[in-house]
């Protein structure tokens, strides 16, 4: 049987699902502050700039979180504008994103910041 466009990104977008499923929290805000801290100042960085300041068992997660955040729409929080060599031993050198954090990015990033200290104060 083939499998049809619609169906394989169907399919794709289920597998994804499940994949951002699996990205706690506690690692979407640990990457949320590094990456304020990194670009905040509208430098612009790249997965390579997260991983020197993460820890390591948060670096399997880089990948899928900035293919969350570039596939928002609605603010548009990076802009790619390059490429450079990946720093991480196990890409052999492959080309990774340079992005720059628009404003409305910072903004968005900064209110979900809130919200998770709003979500553990409402906790506590």
């Amino acid at each position: 049987m083939t499998t049809t466009p619609e169906q394989a990104r169907a399919d794709a977008n289920k597998l994804l699902a499940a994949l951002y499923a699996n990205v706690t929290d506690w690692t979407e805000a640990l990457f949320d502050q590094a990456l304020l801290a990194i670009a905040g100042t509208g430098r612009p960085f790249s997965a390579n700039d997260l991983w020197q300041v993460l820890p390591e068992s948060g670096r399997a997660a880089c990948g899928l979180y900035f293919a969350r955040l570039t596939h928002l729409r609605s603010p548009q929080v990076l802009i790619r504008i390059g490429y450079e060599p990946s720093i991480n031993p196990k890409a052999h050198g492959k080309p990774v994103n340079v992005y720059a954090l628009t404003a409305p990015g910072r903004d968005y990033i900064k209110q979900r910041q809130a919200e998770r200290g709003q979500q553990r104060r409402t906790a506590a």
